[in-house]
């Protein structure tokens, strides 16, 4: 528990209550999907619903869907309000000096496996359920440093953790209503020299 405790204080600003609510979707997660998930794939995806706990998406009032802002200390901040437009977000994250390919989906579906090659086993690999082993891990992979919630809407991007050449892909799946999160994130990085195929949703009752 120690571990997964250190694990967890990475997911600012969620509070402890909030990241135990996380812990246990992660754990109910790895039970009830119909597929093979590794861990590291699922604990992005429970950090951002825990910062965006109970925050409803910003719809109809004239805000933008999304923003792209760059820091003096190069990291770069995405807003989002509203799922719409993946392909505007996409080209803002390219003015931005990220390669990204952004796709939106619906409540209970996912994109089908395969769609890319990653630089690491952070997408597609072997199930972890030791503490030890997947913290160990975590720190060998790059895919789940370039990504960090900082706030309910917004999510910090690192480049020095994105290689020439690569490709951040960025999933985000609308909730149902009444849900905790408003919506998810999934985030990794495709290899150099190779393509993204277009995401095909599938039924996920995960």
């Amino acid at each position: 528990m120690d571990e997964l405790k250190t694990m967890w204080a990475t997911v600012p600003p969620a509070t402890p209550e909030d990241l135990a609510g996380a812990r246990r979707r992660l754990l109910n997660g790895t039970h009830t999907r119909r597929r093979v998930v590794t861990a590291p794939r699922l604990l992005v995806a429970a950090g951002v619903a825990a910062v965006t706990a109970g925050t409803p998406l910003i719809a109809g009032t004239g805000t933008p869907a999304y923003a792209v802002t760059r820091s003096p200390d190069g990291t770069i901040t995405m807003t989002v309000n509203e799922l719409r437009d993946p392909t505007g977000l996409q080209a803002k994250l390219g003015e931005a000096g990220i390669k990204a390919d952004v796709a939106f989906l619906a409540p209970n579906t996912r994109c089908a496996d395969g769609r890319f090659s990653s630089v690491d086993a952070a997408y597609n690999g072997q199930p972890v359920t030791d503490p030890d082993e997947l913290r160990s891990l975590m720190n060998e992979w790059r895919s789940p440093k370039v990504t960090r919630p900082i706030s309910v809407r917004e999510i910090q991007i690192f480049p020095e953790y994105i290689d020439p050449g690569e490709t951040l892909v960025l999933e985000f799946r609308e909730e149902n209503e009444g849900a905790e999160a408003s919506w998810r994130l999934g985030a990794w990085l495709a290899q150099a020299g190779t393509s993204v195929r277009p995401c095909t949703p599938i039924e996920d009752a995960g």
